[in-house]
């Protein structure tokens, strides 16, 4: 019985310790400070194409006439034991009308979706159906559209490598992995229009892709998830890349296959707000996979020629001067 009592008490102590943990990882978020020291300063004699940051990978830019939106996601279901228990989720039309009135975003020529997961994907259809645009991704990124309503004339499935000319914009999907060593949880491809609800793990991955997005004023690379396929970036050329950071395996070799590859001179980083809570409440660190101080400082050590630049939560900024680059 002695035996038995000290055995529960060491059980109890490592329960109380493993919660203690968890609770402090979960709490303790650095990185914040950090991130306000590199707040972008746009150029002071800027360029017509802006950009607009709205959490994890959601990305607008825009030079006044012509405007694409990458991943729009603004519904962001709270709490990560909804996403534990895989329950029902659907984009919230009202929410997300309410973010676009709020940026001004009333017309769009296209909306792009790097991979089909909920967190990139479940928004577009009816951001695209709100905007008139074209929505364009995978097959699957297709089936997200079809199932919020859009026909086939409102769809493109992209080609990979082939530019696709939208507005002043020409875009160009590049084959891509998505980062951890499941390869993207869950996997595969929707097969069948997705109608909401849905749950969590509907949203397969489809296809991942770098997009590469060519304007007369410079070249932006849009690369969401911290995966590569090795080589897939060389030879193509990107001035700013906004750089997916969650859960990077091997930040040297990310950084040599990302941006060494198009030779940019500036990193935005994204996807690495939690992004299990609303964009009405502070954005902070998503917990254990995100370490911003230690990107900021890993960065600087590793590649200290490359400017690590963040942007405010829906500010629309310049991206370059005047004069381009």
């Amino acid at each position: 019985m002695r035996r038995l009592r000290v055995l529960a008490a060491i059980l109890s102590t490592l329960i109380v310790l493993a919660i203690a943990v968890t609770a402090f990882v979960w709490v303790y978020r650095p990185g914040m400070k950090a991130y306000a020291a590199h707040r972008y300063v746009p150029p002071s004699s800027p360029g017509a194409l802006t950009a607009t940051w709205f959490g994890v990978t959601a990305v607008l830019l825009s030079d006044g006439d012509s405007s694409i939106f990458i991943d729009p996601f603004f519904t962001r279901p709270e709490g990560i034991l909804n996403l534990a228990l895989n329950r029902e989720i659907a984009p919230d039309e009202g929410l997300i009308g309410r973010w676009l009135d709020s940026a001004n975003i009333k017309r769009l020529d296209a909306v792009l979706v790097s991979h089909s997961h909920y967190d990139h994907g479940m928004d577009a259809g009816v951001v695209a159906k709100l905007t008139g645009a074209l929505l364009v991704g995978s097959e699957s990124t297709a089936n997200i559209g079809r199932g919020n309503g859009l026909p086939d004339s409102q769809l493109r499935v992209v080609a990979p490598g082939s530019p696709i000319q939208l507005g002043a914009f020409t875009v160009t999907f590049i084959e891509s992995k998505h980062a951890g060593a499941t390869g993207g949880t869950p996997t595969g491809e929707i097969t069948q229009p997705l109608v909401p609800p849905a749950h969590y793990l509907d949203y397969k991955l489809g296809g991942a892709y770098s997009v590469l997005v060519e304007h007369r004023e410079g070249a932006i690379l849009h690369h969401g998830s911290a995966g590569f396929v090795p080589g897939a970036l060389a030879g193509r050329h990107a001035d700013v890349v906004f750089l997916g950071i969650a859960v990077i395996d091997d930040l040297d070799v990310y950084l040599r296959q990302v941006v060494d590859s198009v030779g940019a001179t500036r990193i935005m980083p994204t996807h690495w707000d939690d992004f299990a809570r609303s964009l009405n409440e502070p954005l902070t660190p998503m917990p254990v996979a995100v370490r911003l101080d230690s990107f900021f400082d890993d960065v600087k050590t590793l590649r200290p020629q490359v400017k690590v630049e963040t942007l405010e939560l829906g500010e629309r900024v310049a991206l370059f001067s005047k004069t381009g680059g």
